[in-house]
């Protein structure tokens, strides 16, 4: 396989949106740590404080709370608001406060947070951080870039940010996050928090080369649009791929007419790797499309009264409605979260895919439902969670893959796209012995 090749249709027409729409999943856009101009009196405070508990404690789709103590955590929070400095002293508090529902989904947003997410827009300094090998690296950068940006590439090890130590500083910022669906949300939320800043605003990052060069970069926080995109290709092998940055309405047109392009392919790779996920809807329209008739896709789960949970059976495929019957393997890894999930585990309960990558998210609960606060805040609540047709609940857990493919710093650094031809050898290695 021409990985080059590969990198390069990723690097050109996807990397962008897989920037901006990680975590966009279930969770939270970059912006999430902007910082906040607004302005609250005491009784602001108090009043969204005692607005996001009760919310919290009566809209949640769990009547056992996830298995925390809500009526604890208010005990906990409630003394520190009369103690808290400035207004984003007091978001801080209560973003972590709704943090102890260790739920991705269920998150607090300020004002100017609320504002930039309905608007679909988001702010990076560029790169996608991650952590591989034990170290901080750059996994993913901006395509087409120019001035500092343009010597930065995937691979370079992460020494300082900001003139003090890597390690230093994900300690600091660990702290802050608070809690989340699972480590891997957690490590992920981390390095946001990391990156955080106003637009316009600059960061100074020191970097190490792959010939062990040390040199420093500043990087400008830029706000950019969140832009869904389904870009396909026939590999060299003659192998389909098709790579789907989120499930944003309205994917699913795209993607249909993309995957017609490829249906003469003798199988398909389907690339989820960097998608946060989007709407449940477009899930199940894009996953029908591999199936030949109605299928369980599970049981969604929501709160009935105070102490009781209802269960609504939901499906996806339809008679008629399958675009492609042949071989599907679908990558994952830790970035895939909500509805890549739901797309994956889908598909792997029903032997209709493979799964090929790393262990997902954990962030599968499902429709947050949004309450305008005081001064235009948002509180985000997890409605409806999910329960797989096999009784499977992957809140927390993540899509375990059939085949584990781990990250290496050196892949990065040479532009090999390991996740790809594992999965290339799997397909060709399956239809060879069927043809034998």
């Amino acid at each position: 396989m021409n990985c080059k090749r590969i990198k390069l249709i990723l690097g050109r027409q996807l990397v962008g949106s897989f920037l901006i729409a990680v975590l966009a999943f279930s969770s939270v856009p970059n912006l999430l740590f902007a910082q906040d101009k607004t302005r609250l009196s005491n009784e602001d405070r108090t009043k969204i404080f005692d607005k996001v508990w009760s919310l919290v404690n009566t809209r949640y789709y769990d009547p056992k709370m996830n298995g925390v103590d809500w009526l604890g955590v208010k005990r906990q929070y409630e003394p520190l608001i009369a103690k808290t400095g400035d207004t984003q002293d007091f978001f801080d508090v209560i973003k972590k406060m709704v943090g102890e529902m260790h739920d991705a989904h269920t998150r607090f947003l300020t004002p100017l947070q609320a504002r930039q997410f309905r608007e679909r827009k988001a702010t990076t300094i560029g790169v996608l951080l991650s952590k591989v090998e034990g170290k901080t690296v750059v996994e993913k950068v901006l395509p087409n870039v120019e001035g500092e940006l343009a010597k930065v590439k995937p691979g370079m090890i992460v020494r300082t940010i900001d003139g003090v130590k890597i390690e230093k500083r994900l300690t600091e910022a660990r702290k802050e996050v608070g809690r989340s669906s699972s480590k891997r949300a957690i490590q992920i939320l981390t390095y946001r928090r990391l990156l955080r800043g106003e637009p316009g605003t600059s960061i100074k990052v020191g970097l190490t080369d792959e010939n062990g060069k040390n040199f420093e970069v500043l990087l400008v926080r830029k706000v950019v649009p969140q832009i869904s995109k389904a870009i396909g290709e026939i590999l060299p092998s003659g192998i389909g791929y098709l790579a789907v940055s989120s499930f944003r309405a309205p994917i699913s047109g795209e993607f249909k007419k993309t995957l017609l392009k490829l249906k003469d392919t003798p199988s398909i790779i389907i690339d989820l790797r960097y998608n946060g996920g989007g709407s449940i809807s477009e899930v199940l329209k894009m996953a029908g499309m591999f199936l030949d008739k109605r299928y369980s896709f599970g049981k969604f789960m929501r709160r009935k009264g105070s102490a009781k949970q209802s269960l609504k059976k939901f499906s996806a495929g339809r008679i008629g409605g399958q675009v492609y019957s042949k071989p599907v393997l679908i990558l994952t890894s830790k970035f895939s979260a909500s509805g890549s999930e739901l797309f994956a585990s889908g598909l792997q309960e029903l032997g209709r895919a493979k799964v090929v990558g790393g262990q997902t998210c954990g962030c599968l609960l499902g429709i947050s439902r949004k309450y305008r606060l005081r001064g235009g805040s948002e509180l985000h609540i997890s409605d409806i969670g999910f329960l797989s047709a096999k009784g499977n609940i992957y809140e927390k857990v993540g899509i375990t893959p059939d085949k584990v493919v781990p990250q290496r710093i050196a892949d990065l650094q040479n532009g090999f796209d390991r996740g790809i031809s594992e999965a290339e050898n799997i397909l060709t290695s399956a239809a060879a012995q069927i043809n034998n």
